[in-house]
């Protein structure tokens, strides 16, 4: 949970700034997860979309994807109980509640007792819950977002409920706006590796692979996904590159070994090869993930030690606005646009010109 400490006005700002991106949920949620660390330290998070007819939960993003097996039995199962001395359902919880603990205050020893604690929070080190029920500007119910701490951490008090209260108005403008059109424009954002043998059984795959191949080959983790998990079986884009890539090594006439995926997760793009010194034995496929530019743009900003106002000129310069339109979008003068900017440039330690700002931001 140790990171390094920023302003609270410098991460709220930026958490804003996200939620304004007129992203697609899918997109949106994983980056806030991890950003909303600097926010609020947490062990995990976990976020579980409503259905908007059932309101039983009908996907889901966070730090579960190395133990889909506990993902699946809080959607099957858990989810579909109620706790007595704890709450309700996950309907019921998506209908009723806004946001509170487990495990904080009151009634611990029942909830240490509880089949929620055992079959979900306790495999993800879950000693401490605070969750909050995140609806649209038309409060309908979107989903549960669920932040647990380990049994060494602090439990959640009283200012740390406040604080992620704090950023309810943000993500409900978030799930309440149509996400604008897509760009053409996708930056690569992150790899995995997995590792098959000869005979196309998995045998490796390194925790961003882990999540990747299943967000690839999963739009939504569903209870109908779920029922049939599998966490070591092969996927079909895997399948399909180890044959392609052994037919080519034996002169038949293939597709080259690289295959493309988008859904709602984003683009993945898979590229496998025989691993040197394997003798042809092992094959190892790379992951890759993109993402929209302007993304990728708010997260290398995120990361940097920047005012809240100079984050703002960062993005709209960095996507390639004048310091005129700058200016009037910020309502302040073209000047002023120009002083933000040179105050960027000697901020990141970069050279004074556009072109530098945007292969620092993007890269």
């Amino acid at each position: 949970m140790k990171r390094q400490v920023k302003s609270p006005a410098r991460t709220l700002a930026s958490l804003r700034q996200l939620c304004c991106l007129n992203l697609p949920e899918e997109l949106f949620m994983p980056k806030f997860l991890e950003a909303l660390q600097d926010w609020l330290p947490v062990h995990n998070s976990h976020f579980y979309w409503a259905d908007p007819k059932t309101l039983q939960p009908s996907n889901y993003c966070g730090d579960g994807f190395g133990q889909m097996g506990t993902i699946r039995q809080f959607v099957t199962h858990t989810s579909q109980m109620d706790h007595p001395g704890l709450g309700v359902a996950f309907p019921a919880v998506m209908r009723h509640h806004r946001s509170g603990t487990f495990g904080c205050e009151g009634e611990v020893q029942t909830y240490l007792k509880s089949d929620m604690y055992g079959e979900v929070m306790q495999p993800f080190d879950g000693r401490y819950v605070l969750y909050l029920v995140l609806r649209d500007a038309n409060n309908q119910p979107r989903g549960l977002m669920s932040l647990l701490r380990h049994p060494s951490d602090k439990p959640f008090s009283h200012g740390d409920h406040q604080k992620l209260l704090q950023l309810e108005p943000y993500l409900r403008h978030s799930f309440s706006v149509s996400p604008g059109a897509a760009s053409g424009h996708e930056i690569r954002d992150t790899e995995g590796m997995a590792i098959l043998d000869t005979h196309g059984s998995l045998r490796y795959q390194d925790e961003a692979a882990r999540r990747l191949l299943w967000m690839a080959s999963h739009e939504r983790t569903d209870t109908p996904s779920l029922i049939h998990l599998d966490s070591q079986g092969i996927t079909p884009a895997l399948k399909r590159l180890h044959q392609r890539l052994v037919s080519t090594f034996q002169g038949h006439a293939s597709p080259p070994p690289t295959l493309e995926q988008r859904n709602g997760w984003g683009r993945f793009v898979f590229r496998a090869s025989w691993l040197e010194g394997s003798g042809g034995a092992s094959v190892g496929v790379r992951i890759f993930h993109y993402i929209p530019r302007r993304l990728k743009l708010w997260q290398s900003i995120h990361k940097a030690w920047l005012a809240p106002r100079q984050q703002e000129v960062a993005l709209l310069f960095g996507e390639g606005q004048s310091l005129a339109d700058i200016a009037a979008t910020l309502n302040i003068s073209r000047h002023t646009a120009a002083e933000y900017v040179d105050v960027i440039y000697e901020r990141l330690g970069i050279t004074p010109s556009r072109e530098a700002l945007q292969d620092m931001l993007l890269h």
